[in-house]
């Protein structure tokens, strides 16, 4: 979102239309540039009160390196199980203040009817509980990697969902080597170890700063891109080599659904105006456990659709929509 202050005052009903009209359960956004001191700070209305209103939870993760760099939050829709109070079912956190997707259920979720009936604990056939994340927490278990605030993971029942805004390999491709070979390495093994502590799926999502096949990149075959962050072969080969472990264990939902859609880009260069003509790249994926599509009977939660909303303002990204079903 290239600063969530700048996006609050120019497009202050965004977030607040978004949450809305799509009827949101969890809304992940990457590039924040806030430090800790902004988002506790009472002047800027950040933590309590972006969201507040709509009945969502935030969780924040900031760069501890630079100032106005990186970050990103989380927005989760406040459930109250049956018995308890809103306090109780909000998750605990692995660390304090400094934390630093989207889920709709359209056919089961009315989250009206949620807000205004706590004392039930289902929405439809679905146990609410499904719905309130055990834990939140920032970090890939490595100080390299998290003092950038560039994940924050959510521990659910039934999945744990990783918000993500993958390095940039940078201009002159100066961080190339330490986003492929360090970043991308340290991911994947704390995913695989996120699903094998939790025996459930993972799903991680955001701005992954990749546009892996052809059809994710407007103009495919130019010279440049072979020099160009976000389309150089090596992040290709590493983001494939993610998708490739155990035997293609990890799935990009989008392109799985619909293998041959063209045209479908989450970011365009506002410098070069190219969101008119749709001159952009794929660069923001929901990347799932394979088993997330393997529908049988004791499958408790399955991946549904996966979508973009490009018509949304705000940002030179849109978001990206990942639809699962929760089953009783």
């Amino acid at each position: 979102m290239a600063g969530i202050r700048a996006l609050l005052r120019k497009h202050p009903n965004a977030l607040p239309d978004l949450a809305s009209k799509h009827d949101i359960d969890v809304i992940c956004l990457q590039e924040t540039k806030l430090q800790e001191i902004h988002v506790e700070d009472p002047k800027l209305k950040l933590k309590g009160h972006v969201l507040e209103k709509e009945g969502y939870d935030s969780h924040w993760s900031c760069s501890t390196t630079k100032k106005g760099y990186s970050g990103t939050a989380v927005f989760i829709k406040r459930r109250t199980a049956e018995g308890g109070s809103a306090d109780e079912t909000k998750p605990k956190d692995k660390k304090q203040a400094t934390l630093g997707a989207f889920f709709v259920d359209k056919n089961e979720t009315d989250a009206s009817s949620v807000n205004s009936n706590a004392e039930s604990s289902n929405i439809g056939k679905i146990d609410v509980k499904h719905l309130i994340p055990d834990e939140v927490s920032c970090s890939m278990g490595a100080k390299e990697h998290d003092e950038e605030g560039r994940i924050i993971t959510m521990d659910f029942p039934l999945f744990s969902l990783a918000n993500l805004y993958v390095p940039n390999s940078g201009q002159k491709l100066e961080r190339l080597s330490y986003r492929t070979e360090q970043w991308d390495t340290a991911l994947l093994e704390c995913m695989q170890q996120k699903e094998k502590e939790g025996a459930n799926p993972v799903i991680w999502l955001g701005d992954l700063n990749v546009a892996h096949k052809a059809y994710d990149c407007w103009n495919d075959g130019a010279k440049h891109l072979a020099k160009q962050s976000g389309t150089t072969q090596e992040e290709k080969d590493s983001f494939q080599k993610q998708l490739d472990t155990d035997g293609g264990a990890y799935v990009d939902a989008f392109r799985h659904l619909y293998p041959d859609a063209k045209g479908h880009y989450t970011y365009w260069s506002q410098r070069a105006g190219n969101k008119a003509p749709n001159k952009g790249l794929r660069i923001d994926y929901f990347i799932c456990s394979k088993t997330l599509f393997e529908d049988s009977e004791d499958k408790k939660v399955l991946v549904r659709d996966s979508y973009m909303i490009p018509e949304q303002e705000g940002s030179d990204h849109c978001p990206i929509v990942l639809e699962l079903e929760i089953r009783k």
